[in-house]
């Protein structure tokens, strides 16, 4: 039960440590898991018979099964790691583990899905899109997916918050193609916001502004504004889903 006071490292454990997340997690989880499917495939042998040109089946010789999901194809890897970032955020803080190994494995990997939130949420679609839309893969992988991959890589190795740099990059590279090639500013206004919230969010946990360390201290005000911008981030995820190129604007996309 999440009612533990001091975590397995020693450190102090705030009353509401953890429950938005955890509140969260049970709305998200059932909600993605509504989406996603098992699919097998069964693969068969074909033989043909020396004595005539007939072929016949034999099998099936194996299976293999695959998840499938019916989000939008777009929206689908930013929402699955917003999903993935609050399932490890709730195991971290709900859950009172004895050993401070399992906890700082699973505090890393709470981290690498908040990342891959700032990946997946620009680069996502862009996979998927073409024409206008589509930045060119130099552009594409030079301010998000390196920026992404060496802050996960510094994270595991051991590196503080300047980690987090590689987010602003990729949110930087979001605003820049929102703001100046998309024709609806909606989108660019969502940016903006997803942008304002988590980098608020970092802000209070690097800088541990405000609060109790008996109920409610800084952690959760980050989690407050943490939430918030994944519920923006998701609803812009979505409705971007709902557009192709013709909400891009002639302009060059390098």
């Amino acid at each position: 039960m999440p009612f533990h006071k001091v975590y397995a490292d020693g450190s102090p454990r705030p009353f509401f440590r953890g429950w938005l997340h955890g509140i969260a997690t049970l709305v998200a989880i059932p909600v993605l898991l509504h989406h996603t499917t098992l699919m097998e495939f069964a693969s068969t042998k074909v033989a043909s018979s020396s004595e005539s040109a007939e072929s016949f089946m034999i099998g099936p010789s194996s299976s293999f099964t695959i998840l499938s999901s019916t989000l939008p194809a777009p929206a689908a890897p930013g929402l699955y790691a917003i999903g993935m970032t609050l399932i490890f955020s709730s195991l971290v803080h709900l859950v009172p583990w004895r050993s401070a190994r399992v906890l700082e494995v699973l505090v890393r990997c709470d981290k690498t899905g908040i990342l891959a939130i700032c990946g997946a949420s620009f680069y996502g679609p862009q996979l998927l899109v073409s024409g206008a839309c589509k930045v060119s893969t130099t552009i594409a992988w030079g301010t998000v997916v390196l920026p992404v991959g060496l802050a996960i890589a510094g994270m595991w190795i051991g590196l503080g918050p300047i980690v987090f740099v590689g987010c602003a990059i990729a949110f930087g590279q979001t605003l820049w193609f929102y703001g100046f090639h998309v024709d609806d500013s909606t989108f660019f206004w969502h940016s903006l916001a997803c942008a304002v919230l988590y980098g608020s969010g970092l802000a209070l946990y690097v800088l541990q502004l405000g609060g109790s360390k008996r109920y409610w201290g800084y952690h959760e005000w980050m989690h407050l504004f943490v939430t918030l911008g994944f519920l923006v981030n998701a609803r812009g995820l979505l409705l971007m889903s709902q557009y192709t190129d013709e909400i891009c604007t002639g302009n060059d996309l390098l």
